[in-house]
């Protein structure tokens, strides 16, 4: 709780700011692998068992640049949920993380940049001025359950993640960006305690880090981004 609280209070001291900025909003597809969760849910006899493979996430940002080079940052409050039913109807895995990821878009094309103003702005045909690579760290407050087992609480660990993605701005007005981004982000290290007991195996005959597993996602979305007159 501790941990989540300290994501909180980054959270608000990168948002609260003077109301001349840029904020935006992004949702989201994401696919899901948990190898050694995997291989736990693959094991077990329980009817209808299956991994998670997929959710759902959505985040807001706010954005700052370096000035004499176009080198943007994009400080990321996001919440991500993923879950899966088994055809039994009775049991459902879930797992959810809130995060802070620090966004930085490098334009390879326009680096040095014409202009401290939005994409819309800018000189050059909207490849040019819009395409971006991102680097992103992050830091994540997750939680694992598993609803129809034995009853157990839910699991909960703080987990350093790395991105990596591509993007293009454009620019619809002065006022108004459009993003489609397609992302990867690889998490380590997560735990979820109690979920060989819940698939009724013996945790004896694993490590005792077996229940860790880092978690790899690849997600498709959209960013809208609104610029605020000073």
């Amino acid at each position: 709780m501790k941990q989540f609280s300290l994501l909180v209070i980054l959270s608000l001291f990168l948002f609260v700011n003077k109301t001349s900025a840029q904020y935006g909003i992004n949702g989201s597809y994401q696919t899901f692998s948990a190898s050694d969760w995997e291989g736990f849910i693959n094991a077990s006899n329980l009817p209808g068992a299956a991994p998670i493979e997929s959710g759902f996430a959505v985040g807001i940002d706010r954005w700052f640049r370096l000035k004499n080079a176009r080198v943007e940052f994009f400080p990321e409050l996001n919440y991500a949920r993923y879950s899966v039913d088994w055809s039994d109807n009775a049991t459902r895995l879930n797992h959810q993380q809130i995060s802070l990821f620090a966004n930085t878009h490098f334009y390879l094309f326009d680096l040095e940049g014409d202009c401290d103003c939005p994409t819309f702005s800018k000189d050059g045909n909207f490849l040019k001025k819009g395409f971006y690579v991102e680097l992103s760290p992050g830091l994540s407050y997750a939680t694992s359950n598993f609803k129809g087992g034995n009853g157990n609480p839910s699991s909960s660990s703080v987990i350093p993640s790395v991105g990596l993605g591509v993007g293009v701005d454009i620019g619809v007005s002065d006022l108004l960006t459009i993003t489609p981004m397609v992302r990867f982000r690889r998490h380590f290290g997560a735990n979820w305690e109690n979920l060989a007991e819940d698939l009724n195996l013996d945790i004896d005959s694993f490590n005792s880090d077996a229940q860790k597993s880092g978690i790899e996602t690849f997600s498709f979305g959209l960013r809208l981004g609104v610029r605020l007159r000073e």
